[in-house]
């Protein structure tokens, strides 16, 4: 009979380290009576702008939960860029990763948000901002020293590269497939064994599937399973909006409802999820308890308008 491994205690959030690549943009948020067709002349209820990008919202709220957390980005030196990057290293975001561009100006992410909450993006990153092998080249000894690397797929360039780093490391890689690309190509490219921990929503997680994959047609709950096994990634986490969520570890599926509660709008609930379940799931806590976390964290946030002003605050997510 063989001993069993001893389960490692959970850490505190306090104590992880986490390396966060993706955009670091402004969002002009338009609130308009329902979501706009081409051609169309709508009133704005209203216009502002505020921080923005996946990376700066799951960094801002892993910071916020507590953990040490570096940014791996691209800013210009422009008026915009200057106060995010201010706002982050506010928020305890360590910037020292952060790449600054001298000559094109700090990219704008229009918003569309309805009154039910939905919400459409109009975004286009210059090429300037991608993050080259040069930016990643300057963040590796901060990739290896970290519990996790969290990558979006507002970079989905050098994803491999990063994930080669952090595996020769012991780095947890996690992937936050989103936004999906228009050319599956991009999804394809991605060394998805390297991978430890995938979270797309349900949309994401269908077109990850091959073409003639039957799971990409199939029911919501078994998506988990279906990409987990089709790419060969030992967690995946599909969010499915007010049907809450569906996990595969590698030996099978349990599903969570969602946290019932009046949505106002949805701009910034998948990066706080991604964030606190990459959070605890990193802390080794409980799978039950890394998605009740994350999912009240993300019911709060969509009660509140905006992205970056909706994010739970210290006092929230303690």
């Amino acid at each position: 009979m063989t001993r069993a491994e001893p389960v490692a205690a959970p850490r505190p959030t306090s104590e992880l380290r986490f390396v966060v690549v993706g955009a670091y943009h402004v969002d002009c948020l338009i609130s308009t009576p329902r979501l706009p067709d081409w051609g169309d002349d709508l009133r704005p209820e209203s216009i502002r702008t505020i921080p923005g990008g996946k990376g700066l919202n799951q960094s801002v709220t892993l910071a916020r939960a507590g953990a040490h957390v570096q940014a791996v980005g691209v800013l210009g030196v422009d008026p915009v860029g200057s106060s995010l990057h201010a706002t982050l290293a506010a928020e305890g975001v360590d910037v020292t990763m952060i790449t600054r561009h001298p000559t094109v100006p700090t990219p704008a992410c229009l918003v569309f948000t309805a009154p039910d909450g939905r919400n459409a993006f109009v975004w286009r990153p210059p090429d300037e901002y991608a993050v080259t092998p040069e930016v990643i080249a300057h963040a590796e000894k901060a990739i290896r020293d970290a519990d996790a690397v969290l990558l979006t797929f507002e970079a989905p360039e050098p994803i491999s590269r990063v994930a080669e780093i952090a595996r020769a490391a012991g780095t947890t890689v996690i992937v936050n497939p989103a936004p999906r690309p228009a050319d599956r190509s991009q999804f394809d490219a991605v060394r998805w064994d390297l991978v430890d921990v995938l979270i797309p929503n349900e949309a994401e997680a269908r077109a990850l599937l091959p073409d003639d994959h039957p799971g990409r047609a199939g029911p919501a709950e078994k998506l988990a399973e279906a990409v987990g096994e089709a790419l060969a990634v030992p967690l995946v986490c599909v969010t499915l909006a007010e049907r809450g969520c569906a996990v595969y570890d590698g030996a099978r599926t349990r599903a969570y409802p969602a946290h019932p509660t009046e949505v106002l709008d949805t701009t910034g609930a998948s990066d706080v999820f991604t964030a606190i379940f990459s959070a605890h799931h990193v802390a080794r806590a409980d799978q039950a308890e890394a998605v009740h976390r994350a999912q009240a964290a993300a019911a709060l946030t969509i009660t509140r308008p905006g992205a970056y002003e909706a994010l739970p605050t210290r006092a929230d997510l303690a």
